[in-house]
């Protein structure tokens, strides 16, 4: 991997002009500078790539073991380190602030025996928000003070989402009033994707950062985690107490759902195993098949997020010409069973093929029209199945529709309603919920009112700008970019994670963010290339 990435040229500057590294308000080393390593060493990439990963799990894993030095010292420790990468080594912050996504509730699972309380069960697992928090407010700290040095398009796309983040405040600070505990996780995970949008682009546009080599090698842990697990679950559990993670994480939601499993369906539910066991797609439509599977976790210990992070990575890598990777990771997605990372990738494959055989701008609006008219078949056919993502829509509409200008954060939803103590059996008579549930789109429109459409509206734009760059660069990562995008915001009609998880909708816009600023930077130095570094990445899948 090391010898391709190294011809394809990623340790050489992208720019030429004054931004390739900046000086100001970060100081900057050689963890910023690929082009600083020896070109005479030939394992340059290869200690870039062990160097970025080391960091990544010192700032994810060192949160988690100072909180049993207490809670503040631990939140401490997260931003300091947040800080400190984000002003030292700007240029790693990407794939730290992945990597802290995948992985560090499995270093929450290692030490969940010893957690005192669901309260520090809590804390400890928002650390990896805390650290984009940090890292975000150093890269916006810089962006505001040299703001004029950045190109013209790059702030107009900065205007753009941050006004979109200045929504999401507004209504934070209204559900504060009535529910700070929802408010607030409502605001960490719509804010994120927007964070993780800037930290990408901003940096993107500084600098020519390295993260395909940390980016494969994660690709293909997440693949070996999930085979392992598939193979030897119980045990793999029993290694990492994973069993005592998916306890607490039940306890977290409902400290009664066992018991409500037993009066409402007559299911015994034996242990935490048997919580992961679930219909073949997780859909009423086969349940006459009764073909019933263990849900795999993953890493970060949530299927959905899981399958979401291995349709991303098989994207990123089939765009880049590694196709191997998207047939290791299909079985996975199947026996996860999330629907909407099966059709994220099923979409966004179809959609970038036919693309490079019909070069029209206007075919967007064909995928964009095809997606639809799915999603309205998907409402029809789960309304009359008594679906409860359809129903969850339905009722987010209804609530929008008698408060138009929302609610405010934490009204309604999955992560903050007992969604056992919702009578399912009415719901279905009546075809809607009484509150916004299983649908991001829906619990936006009942919280926000017409702040949610705006913020739509702005990741549509922003889905606008990722495929006009593709249609005049060519460049498949792009493509993959735009259409993936789109399709996780309509799988958010059907899903609260699609939008709400990192994993999902926030590491797309971190890849749009990345191109974007990475397409700005390039023509402000007027370089007749590509910026996108698909080159790149598609040597070293290929490796």
């Amino acid at each position: 991997m090391s010898h391709l990435e190294a011809r394809a040229g990623w340790d050489r500057p992208a720019g030429g002009g004054t931004n390739d590294i900046d000086a100001g308000a970060m100081t900057t080393y050689d963890m910023n500078r690929p082009a600083a390593l020896p070109r005479a060493f030939p394992h340059a990439t290869f200690a870039h790539t062990a160097g970025t990963l080391v960091l990544a799990t010192v700032a994810t894993a060192f949160p988690v073991a100072a909180h049993f030095s207490g809670h503040a010292i631990g939140l401490a420790a997260c931003v300091v380190l947040g800080m400190l990468i984000a002003n030292f080594a700007t240029a790693i912050v990407p794939p730290v602030l992945i990597f802290s996504y995948l992985f560090q509730n499995l270093f929450v699972a290692l030490v969940s025996p010893h957690l005192g309380s669901l309260d520090d069960f809590n804390a400890i697992r928002a650390y990896n928000f805390v650290l984009t928090a940090a890292a975000w407010t150093v890269v916006a700290a810089h962006y505001f003070t040299s703001r004029q040095s950045f190109d013209r398009r790059l702030r107009r796309l900065m205007d753009v989402s941050f006004l979109a983040l200045g929504i999401v405040a507004v209504y934070f600070a209204i559900g504060l009033a009535s529910n700070p505990k929802g408010a607030a996780v409502y605001l960490r995970n719509i804010a994120t994707p927007f964070m993780l949008f800037h930290c990408f682009a901003l940096i993107g546009f500084r600098f020519r950062i390295a993260v395909q080599g940390a980016f494969v090698v994660m690709a293909w842990a997440l693949v070996a985690y999930g085979y392992g697990e598939a193979l030897m679950q119980e045990r793999l559990f029993e290694l990492t107490n994973g069993g005592t993670y998916v306890e607490l994480s039940s306890r977290v939601n409902d400290p009664a759902a066992w018991l409500k499993e037993l009066q409402q369906y007559g299911r015994v539910l034996r242990s935490y195993f048997d919580t992961l066991a679930v219909d073949f797609l997780n859909t009423p439509l086969l349940g006459d098949l009764r073909i019933t599977v263990h849900r795999l976790l993953g890493p970060n210990f949530h299927a959905i997020s899981y399958a979401y992070a291995l349709a991303f990575f098989a994207l990123v890598l089939a765009a880049s010409g590694n196709v191997l990777y998207l047939l290791a990771a299909a079985p996975l997605l199947v026996l996860i069973g999330s629907k909407g990372a099966i059709v994220l990738v099923i979409a966004a494959i179809a959609g970038l093929i036919v693309s490079r055989f019909i070069r029209w701008r206007g075919l967007f609006w064909l995928y964009v029209a095809a997606l639809l008219a799915w999603a309205a078949a998907g409402i029809v056919i789960g309304l009359r199945a008594g679906d409860y993502h359809v129903i969850g829509f339905l009722g987010g509409l209804e609530n929008f529709a008698h408060h138009p200008l929302g609610q405010g954060l934490g009204s309604g939803g999955n992560l903050r309603l007992d969604t056992t103590q919702i009578d399912w059996s009415r719901s279905q008579q009546l075809g809607q919920t009484d509150v916004a549930v299983e649908s991001a789109v829906g619990v936006m429109l009942s919280q926000m009112g017409f702040g949610a459409i705006a913020i739509l509206l702005a990741a549509l734009w922003i889905v606008w700008r990722v495929w006009t760059l593709y249609m005049h660069t060519g460049d498949r990562l792009t493509g993959i970019a735009a259409l993936g995008l789109f399709a996780i915001l309509v799988n958010g009609i059907f899903q609260e994670e699609a939008l709400f998880a990192p994993l999902a909708f926030g590491t797309m816009m971190a890849l749009a963010g990345l191109l974007l600023g990475r397409s700005c930077r390039a023509e402000t130095a007027a370089e007749p290339r590509s910026a996108l570094g698909g080159a790149d990445l598609r040597q070293a899948a290929r490796s």
